[in-house]
């Protein structure tokens, strides 16, 4: 399995994400970053066992559709020291032998089997679609954000509380100390959606903070 794809455009799209990835997982899978190769876009997940995100980007060319986990920290550690260029991943899908190649040299990395990444749980018929711009979104999001909390014992407490309604979404944020209240109206719903209100919990280390 072979693929060339930016390592700005890689490397971007990783660093959003990994966020999500906890410092001590019960599963030694969950240090890793899922990569999934089909049709020409590469798909990157990461989960916690609670919170999955999902990056794609496009790469340059590949010569067939394939999937493997690499460990995390090992492959920011090394895109963080490549300035833009284009990056050929060369996996050995049975042995799981990576080697990434650039203009100076190359890494060679050790893989892990793709099946043993937790599947996320699949939405059911009455999930909730939001669309909205991502500066909007963001505009929120960095309004609220500094007013969560590092709470341990309240972990409710550490994300931002999102009201969705027909009308407008209201994200809040509070640490006990301040509060945080901020209203969009520039969102919609999508229309078979039959419910008038919804409202959930979003952990900041699943929050975005710049757009990709």
């Amino acid at each position: 399995m072979k693929f060339i794809v930016s390592s700005t455009a890689l490397s971007s799209h990783l660093q959003a994400i990994s966020r999500v990835i906890n410092s001590k997982n019960a599963l030694p899978i969950l240090d890793c970053f899922l990569f999934e190769l089909q049709d020409g876009t590469l798909s990157a997940t990461v989960s916690d066992s609670e919170t999955t995100m999902v990056t794609t980007v496009e790469v340059n060319e590949s010569d067939m559709d394939g999937r493997f986990a690499v460990t995390a920290k090992t492959l920011l550690d090394a895109l963080k020291e490549i300035p833009e260029q284009p990056l050929t991943f060369e996996i050995n899908t049975d042995s799981l032998e990576i080697t990434v190649q650039y203009q100076n040299g190359k890494y060679s990395l050790m893989g892990q089997n793709a099946d043993e990444f937790p599947q996320s749980a699949m939405l059911g018929d009455n999930a909730v679609r939001v669309e909205m711009d991502a500066q909007v979104l963001l505009g929120g999001i960095n309004r609220a954000v500094f007013a969560t909390a590092d709470d341990e014992l309240r972990p409710v407490m550490n994300g931002i509380y999102f009201d969705i309604t027909t009308e407008d979404i209201t994200m809040v944020a509070s640490d006990g100390h301040k509060l945080v209240r901020c209203k969009t109206l520039a969102a919609t719903l999508c229309s078979h959606w039959k419910a008038t209100a919804w409202c959930a919990v979003l952990s900041k280390d699943a929050i975005p903070t710049t757009t990709l």
